[in-house]
């Protein structure tokens, strides 16, 4: 059991995931194109039998730098 709990697919980091201002469906999937109440990828979990396959990780735009002000030139 605790393998299976290891292996499983998170959203957190996808490049596919985003958190909505629905508070009733607060979580989503751009690659699926819904919207849920838990994790997009238990939703796939549950209705598919299989681990998401279109998870990517999210690049880090600013990897250990201090961020930069934008509007000053």
């Amino acid at each position: 059991m605790k393998s299976e709990v290891k292996k499983t697919v998170r959203c957190h980091g996808c490049i596919h995931y985003f958190v909505t201002y629905d508070r009733h469906r607060p979580y989503g999937c751009a690659r699926f194109g819904f919207k849920t109440k838990s994790l997009p990828s238990q939703v796939v979990i549950e209705s598919t039998g299989m681990q998401c396959a279109y998870r990517e990780d999210r690049v880090l735009r600013n990897s250990g730098g201090k961020v930069k002000n934008q509007r000053k030139a």
